[in-house]
């Protein structure tokens, strides 16, 4: 059975590309069969599918975008999944200890020790990580307008800066499970694992398996009153805060204005149509089986 490598080519400036081959060559000096496949805009189903049939293993070498691009996929096929890293925040292999290293590759390849996991849906688009409508959003859709290659974190600095003044976000609310509760302006993030970029963690104790989704209101009328959130998000402390909401459950729906922003695992993604106008997440529980390292907790 072959190891699939598949790399974004505009990941890390080019680095995606050099990774994936020496990880290959490292694959194929140990006498493994090696496909090494680049990402397509293409859905998954047209390119991806036919290419995981009887895999050993799908490596995906690349940012958050490249795993959420070929979760679920790996996940119909039942291919355990291994993020070697080479994006911007690499939440997905830093919440498992997953490297690029490819004697760790190697390693966990030998062993063959495997989780399942929590593959989200907002929609029918898939998410790994997390999804947030909020100023964070408007940020990562400003920035793919102007996107021609590989970012940085200075990349979001202009993006940041033109909407700070200017966000004005409208009323929200969120249904759990069925039961509505209206929240106010702000930010709302849908957590299936605990990270978020810069470590500001909203949904900390979020649980990759446990059929669940974590949801965070955090209150904001501008992006002023959003730094509010910084200090106590960075220390962990943003959960014992009074204006705080923390709920979890196996479907949340969104209500947010017409025009509000989607963002999934740090993409830009469409609004999912509904009848009411709500982003209904939810869970396929244990769908997404990981390849784990030696020292994964």
């Amino acid at each position: 059975m072959a190891v699939l490598v598949l790399f974004n080519p505009i990941s890390g400036a080019g680095r995606a590309l050099a990774t994936a081959q020496r990880l290959a060559h490292a694959l194929e000096a140990e006498g493994r069969e090696v496909g090494l496949v680049p990402t397509e805009r293409r859905p998954g189903e047209q390119w991806l599918r036919p290419r995981l049939a009887g895999a050993e293993a799908l490596v995906v070498v690349g940012g958050d975008g490249a795993v959420r691009l070929s979760a679920a996929e790996a996940a119909r096929a039942g291919v355990p999944l291994w993020h070697a890293p080479t994006g911007t925040e690499n939440l997905f292999a830093r919440a498992f200890g997953m490297s690029r290293d490819p004697r760790v590759l190697i390693d966990a390849l030998r062993r063959g020790a495997t989780r399942s996991i929590d593959l989200g849906f907002a929609g029918d688009e898939t998410f790994a990580i997390m999804g947030s409508i909020g100023f964070d959003a408007e940020v990562v859709h400003a920035l793919d307008a102007v996107r021609t290659g590989a970012i940085s974190h200075l990349s979001y600095a202009r993006p940041i800066l033109e909407r700070f003044g200017a966000w004005r976000p409208g009323p929200l609310a969120w249904s759990i499970d069925g039961e509505r509760e209206e929240l106010g302006p702000g930010v709302v993030v849908v957590g299936n694992l605990p990270e978020y970029g810069v470590r500001l963690n909203p949904a900390a104790t979020a649980v990759p398996d446990d059929g669940l989704l974590d949801a965070v209101y955090l209150p904001a009328r501008n992006a002023l009153e959003l730094l509010h959130w910084v200090p106590f998000l960075r220390l962990g402390l943003h959960e014992r805060h009074p204006w705080l909401r923390v709920r979890r459950g196996r479907r949340i729906d969104l209500h947010a204005p017409p025009g509000t922003r989607l963002q999934l695992d740090g993409d830009p993604a469409a609004r999912p149509a509904s009848e009411d106008g709500a982003i209904a997440f939810r869970t396929a529980p244990g769908a997404l089986r990981l390849l784990l390292p030696r020292d994964a907790g």
